[in-house]
């Protein structure tokens, strides 16, 4: 996966993307107790809940994102307030339930195989308290043009504005495999030093997109009962909505019947 070796991409990507936060944070504040989340990775989401007041339980299992999440908790002053740890999502098993799971900004788009995203939704029952919520977004299915190469001006600005006197161009190829439901992006990140010297490295995100009612039908085979917005508004769900944002309760009997 892309970020795992480059968290100073992941960080100049969505430098600015913040608007995943107030959603997540008024979530927090109304169940009122610690929050399990899963894939922290540098720990943009998790800062922001620290930050609010609320103990955050971070998993990731990548140790480079979670080094970066660790330094900007420092940077940020709450490193107190948050569990940093590295484990796989589809075997989590912490001995403990919150009211409240949360996985930010895609994360589930990592998990590839149905294998993956059954056993990832039995993690996140297994930690969820009865009742409990299970927040996370997606993007829709809709793509640009794609084995096309694409100029990324925002990502090379933040990059060079992180290391002066450099030089940053990054691009992009997207291929999208509509039978395995998978989209594969192919970032080109040019550095150019003072001297001239220029150094070229690629890296690749993978990410298994879902349908609405793939969404609906995974979550309800799990003992969830889950809702699909349009939005962080909470918005409908509709063709022109650009994210689905999902907000899935953890029924006891259905979660019974399910195991």
């Amino acid at each position: 996966m892309i970020y795992d070796d480059a968290p100073d991409l992941y960080d100049a990507h969505y430098l600015a993307y913040r608007d995943d936060v107030p959603f997540y944070t008024r979530l927090a504040a109304d169940a009122g107790g610690p929050v399990l989340e899963l894939g922290a990775g540098t720990g943009r989401v998790t800062e922001a809940l620290a930050r609010a007041g609320h103990h955050v339980v971070a998993v990731d299992a990548s140790p480079a994102m979670l080094a970066r999440a660790e330094e900007r908790l420092a940077a940020a002053g709450v490193k107190d307030d948050v569990r940093l740890l590295e484990a796989d999502m589809r075997d989590l098993d912490l001995g403990e339930r919150f009211p409240l799971v949360v996985a930010p900004f895609n994360v589930l788009m990592h998990a590839y195989t149905l294998d993956d995203q059954d056993s990832t939704l039995s993690s996140v029952v297994r930690h969820l308290a009865d009742g409990g919520t299970f927040a996370f977004d997606l993007y829709a299915p809709r793509f640009g043009p794609r084995g096309v190469v694409r100029v990324e001006p925002g990502l090379g600005a933040s990059l060079a504005a992180a290391r002066p006197g450099e030089r940053h161009d990054v691009f992009l190829v997207q291929e999208v495999d509509e039978v395995a439901q998978l989209a594969t992006t192919t970032y080109f990140h040019d550095a150019t030093r003072g001297d001239g010297t220029v150094t070229r490295r690629v890296t690749v995100l993978r990410q298994r997109y879902y349908t609405r009612f793939e969404v609906e039908r995974l979550c309800r085979a799990a003992g969830l009962r889950v809702s699909v917005h349009g939005g962080f508004d909470r918005s409908r769900y509709d063709e022109r909505s650009p994210l689905m944002v999902c907000l899935a309760r953890r029924d006891p009997a259905a979660a019974s019947r399910a195991r």
